[in-house]
């Protein structure tokens, strides 16, 4: 039976084929779309009738990383001013930073929480100190209204990089009463008074800038795209106005990534195709996942400056703004509820033992991007979960620690002190590992994989323990 467990990876897309058909149409009948504005407007007021802040403003973006560094354009801080980061996020968040002659301090993360300790952070605030970044990551929520109001005090920017956390809509603003979407959202006030549990996240209510991200691993996918939502009229003019003078994604660019997209999907989304592949990919001991993460990637390998802005400095095309509010308008929204069962029907039988560390369980709100959890010796755990042909993987994500990147060679150097260290962090990257979990796994695959991740958690146990004597 473990074979069946051959025909699940650790990531997925999250579209139909249905969804390829639709956007295929889109790129071939483009020019009989409706104008820009018109698309854009349609983006807008469905997202701003869909959230309970009316007095935030909405941009279209290509992807995050085109969102924050349309902020940083539109600021132009002086050079040396310094931007505190939660300590994991992608390495090009970080270049970003950087190009702009900007300072990055990292501050490290609970890993129970994700939160950052807030009297760390106002012991890094300086007169240089022009904004607040957190990443929520792996869909996992933390309350950031002590670092809101914190940023509001020192008066600078807080912002919040929601590309791991789109979990829908908040139900109570539906006007569609036949909904599949029962989602309450943090900040929601009907949930609040109610005292009920939230399921989904839009960001606070008083962050200057969040990011969202419509990425191909991202739920709700469109194969790209992402959402700047901005507290601020002023700035929201100003990032307008840069915006509109950046010439627009080439659809033939689009049309290419597409169609990559396209043929990775049968080998991450279809078990019948997946099963039979992956006894050749064994037999010939192929790094298979290593080639199909590096294709979804933006950047097969890491870009240099000039490839990366060139790439980012780009307004999504007319395709991919029509195939993102058709996304929203049809997503199956329960999709986003099984995937938080299956998550977490694996977590409930999961036995507790110390060489298995779960991640963020201690959040305000937990959703599942991804299956993470750390293990005492990842590669070891990888290597006796192959021989039971459960694809664990560690290279799944860019995340990765902002203090390696700010000490690496290759980057502007900096001393990296105990006062700025990110011990957490850095074990959390160092050891975690990606699990094939998620709402298109079968209950009783699922079952065969809590049996072998048990039986593998408790024999490391026993190998770290003799390994002591």
């Amino acid at each position: 039976m473990t074979s069946y467990l051959d025909s699940y990876k650790s990531i997925f897309l999250d579209i139909k084929l249905r969804d390829f058909w639709t956007i295929f149409s889109l790129i071939r009948n483009e020019k009989r779309l409706s104008s820009y504005e018109i698309l854009t407007n349609n983006l807008v007021q469905y997202w701003s009738k869909n959230n309970h802040d009316t007095n935030h403003y909405y941009l279209p973006v290509l992807c995050v990383r085109t969102g924050f560094d349309l902020f940083l354009r539109a600021n132009q801080f002086p050079a040396q001013s310094e931007i505190i980061m939660s300590a994991i996020n992608i390495p090009s968040m970080i270049t970003i930073v950087q190009y702009h002659q900007l300072n990055v301090i990292p501050c490290d993360i609970n890993l129970d929480t994700l939160e950052m300790n807030i009297n760390h952070v106002k012991r890094l605030i300086t007169s240089k100190t022009v904004a607040i970044v957190y990443a929520h990551i792996y869909g996992r929520c933390a309350d950031v209204s002590e670092l809101v109001n914190l940023a509001y005090e020192k008066q600078i920017y807080f912002i919040e990089d929601c590309a791991e956390s789109f979990f829908g809509f908040c139900s109570c603003l539906s006007e569609d009463k036949n909904s599949n979407q029962s989602a309450l959202e943090m900040y929601c006030p009907t949930r609040i008074e109610n005292n009920n549990e939230p399921s989904c996240y839009m960001g606070h209510p008083r962050s200057h800038l969040i990011l969202y991200s419509f990425g191909v691993l991202k739920f709700c996918t469109s194969l790209g795209g992402g959402l700047a939502k901005i507290s601020d009229y002023n700035l929201y003019t100003k990032m307008l106005d840069i915006y509109r003078k950046d010439p627009i994604q080439e659809i033939q660019q689009y049309s290419l990534n597409v169609k990559k997209y396209f043929y990775l999907y049968w080998l991450l989304n279809a078990p019948y195709v997946i099963k039979p592949l992956m006894y050749f990919v064994r037999l010939l001991n192929l790094d298979h996942m290593s080639f199909v993460v590096n294709r979804l990637r933006a950047f097969s390998k890491i870009p240099n400056r000039e490839e990366l802005f060139f790439s980012l400095r780009r307004q999504p095309c007319r395709p991919l703004l029509a195939f993102l509010y058709h996304r929203f308008q049809t997503y199956d929204y329960k999709q986003l509820e099984m995937q938080k069962e299956k998550a977490n029907y694996v977590l409930n039988n999961l036995e507790k033992l110390s060489s298995i560390q779960l991640i963020g369980m201690n959040c305000k709100l937990k959703n599942f991007w991804l299956f993470p959890v750390i293990v005492s010796k990842p590669d070891l755990f990888v290597q006796i979960l192959s021989k039971y042909h459960i694809d664990a993987y560690r290279g799944t994500t860019q995340l990765n620690v902002i203090t390696k990147q700010l000490t690496d060679t290759d980057n502007i150097p900096i001393s990296i002190d105990d006062y700025h260290k990110c011990p957490n962090a850095e074990y959390l990257i160092e050891h975690v590992i990606y699990l094939p979990v998620h709402c298109y796994v079968p209950k009783q695959v699922l079952n065969q994989l809590i049996d072998i991740v048990n039986k593998t958690a408790k024999q490391i146990e026993q190998y770290h323990l003799r390994s002591k004597l």
